[in-house]
């Protein structure tokens, strides 16, 4: 068996009689939901902010609804449940403006948990706590799943549902509803929950839902968005799948096993965003959504009659002239591929399953069919050597086809974290943890240097294939929040074909965006998280946002 870089629980199916009730439920209160019930539980999910910034072009993510909250929702919605999305991810003061809607305002609070929001998680719960002891705060999403220990340890979170919400969501509160929370824990699949005493325990595993057609038509309205005077944006963060055949050794998936909707079904739920919502461009975040080439023909076929602009993420072995004839039809303006590196030891310690040569094809397969080619890449991977970095950064400098690089984070529940914690660079989880919330992806961010490369090298490469980006797909992008910030302006314009599709001077202004860090920031540098001979490989160069954040501090108190 090949080894699995994730906890063995998520490969298990939701598939018993319990898991059949509540996806026969889903199914029947999207099409008929149930009038709103103000006897029931008030449930507000609270969405937090992130520091991580996304260059000229794609800003709409950061402010874009997404599928996760949307979800969990959008069931509670349709089953009677007085819902509120909380959405402070561009706020000044999110920690305060979370708590100012919550307190006196909800019956129970549920977290969206990020790789890099866990200082806000911990401390609006307890803000929460501190208030209102009787308030059952729920925790879900890819940090949380990934390190449940942490959580339940270290923060006043009640119950941590694990991997996919929905099912377990619904069961949650339906017990909860009916006061028999205190006998019913211990049996609901999928959770840590914290029992009277306050000691943390584990249920058996849910697993993954094997009908992804239960899942409900998203309820875009259940965001404050869409009650805002601009109303909601055209762009939507969206999927047909679940999961990733692959196990790359720097990556966590809360869904490691890939599950699909029907074409029938993405026909529905796209018509519907068009509708109700006048979608006009969708990221879809399928983590590889060419995997299966008969599979990609038919969601595409299903895409092309919506008159939709839109972008995923794929590998590049997984590209071929009728997929990416398929892709461009049906409206298809970027592929994002994750190249990462393109040095072979480094592919194979990270168990990409590729190679140069497939990058190479993949990108001129998508060139040739007058679609995009976006690449995702990584600086200091592990068996990245001085000179397989510059032949990266060549290869970004020659095509111009860049659309993110960062450098590699120890991602909570991958084998690079887990290396990380048994070698000594990551001293403590919670530390850690605390250091992710103030990566904003930009060359001067600290990094943990696995890699062993001089600071120095790491940075140029970066700051090369930084300036080595294409324009993003919304060029026109209307929902600034009024205090986003803005990085790196950039007077190179790159290519032609930048310019034919964005204009000249198209990043001027700036090279990258993103709502701004959190007060307090300036606590969690590498200097104050991490070993000192760690911080001096990975940020004694140059000054990360929330350094500066703590020397501008330093100079008001005086």
């Amino acid at each position: 068996m090949a080894q699995k870089s994730l906890a063995l629980e998520l490969y298990s199916n939701a598939d018993d009689a319990v898991d059949r009730r509540y996806m026969h439920q889903m199914r029947e209160q999207d099409a008929t939901p149930v009038p709103t019930d103000p006897s029931l539980p008030r449930f507000t999910l609270v969405v937090g902010p992130s520091p991580f910034t996304m260059p000229r072009g794609w800003e709409f993510f950061l402010t874009s609804p997404y599928e996760g909250a949307t979800y969990i929702s959008t069931v509670l919605h349709n089953a009677g449940y007085p819902v509120r999305i909380v959405d402070v991810r561009y706020a000044l003061n999110p920690l305060k403006e979370a708590y100012d809607q919550i307190v006196g305002q909800t019956d129970v609070l549920g977290v969206c948990t990020f790789e890099d929001n866990f200082p806000f998680c911990r401390e609006l719960m307890q803000a929460v706590r501190d208030a209102e002891p009787d308030v059952p705060i729920i925790c879900g999403g890819s940090l949380v799943t990934s390190v449940p220990h942490v959580f339940m340890e270290s923060t006043a979170c009640d119950v941590a549902v694990i991997s996919e919400g929905e099912i377990t969501i619904l069961e949650l509160m339906e017990s909860y509803a009916a006061g028999k929370w205190t006998q019913d824990l211990p049996n609901i699949r999928g959770i840590c929950y914290r029992t009277p005493e306050g000691e943390p325990k584990r249920t058996s595993p849910r697993g993954q839902m094997m009908d992804l057609d239960s899942l409900p038509r998203m309820r875009l309205d259940l965001w404050p968005q869409h009650h805002s005077p601009m109303g909601m944006q055209p762009q939507i963060i969206s999927s047909y799948s679940r999961g990733c055949k692959m196990d790359c050794s720097f990556c966590y998936r809360t869904t490691p096993q890939v599950r699909a909707k029907s074409p029938e079904k993405m026909d529905r739920d796209l018509a519907w965003l068009k509708e109700q919502y006048g979608t006009e461009f969708c990221f879809f975040v399928d983590l590889t959504f060419s995997s299966h080439r008969g599979q990609t023909l038919e969601i595409c076929d299903a895409i092309k009659d919506h008159d939709l602009r839109w972008t995923c993420l794929t590998r590049c072995a997984d590209m071929d002239k009728p997929r990416i004839t398929a892709m461009r039809d049906s409206g298809a303006d970027i592929i994002l591929y994750g190249v990462e590196s393109l040095g072979s030891e480094v592919l194979r310690e990270a168990r990409k399953g590729s190679s140069e040569n497939l990058t190479v094809r993949a990108m001129r397969t998508t060139f040739e069919h007058d679609v995009r080619f976006g690449a995702l890449l990584i600086v200091g991977l592990p068996n990245e050597s001085e000179e397989s970095l510059n032949h990266m950064v060549e290869f970004a400098e020659t095509y111009n086809h860049v659309t993110r690089v960062k450098y590699l984070s120890a991602m909570p529940g991958t084998t690079v974290y887990k290396q990380a914690i048994a070698s000594g660079l990551i001293r403590s989880e919670i530390e850690h943890l605390n250091w992710l919330s103030i990566e904003q992806a930009l060359h001067e961010d600290e990094f943990l240097n696995v890699s062993g490369l001089p600071e120095q090298v790491c940075r140029d490469a970066y700051k090369r294939v930084y300036d080595a980006y294409q324009p993003g797909p919304v060029m026109d992008f209307k929902h600034y929040p009024d205090n986003f910030q803005y990085f790196h302006p950039q007077p190179d314009d790159g290519l032609e074909r930048s310019t034919s599709y964005a204009g000249t001077g198209w990043r001027r202004k700036w090279s990258s965006a993103a709502g701004p860090l959190a007060p307090g920031s300036e606590r969690f540098t590498l200097d104050q998280c991490a070993a000192p001979e760690v911080a001096a490989r990975g940020s004694s160069l140059m000054t990360s946002g929330a350094k500066r954040m703590g020397s501008a501090l330093s100079v008001d108190g005086e």
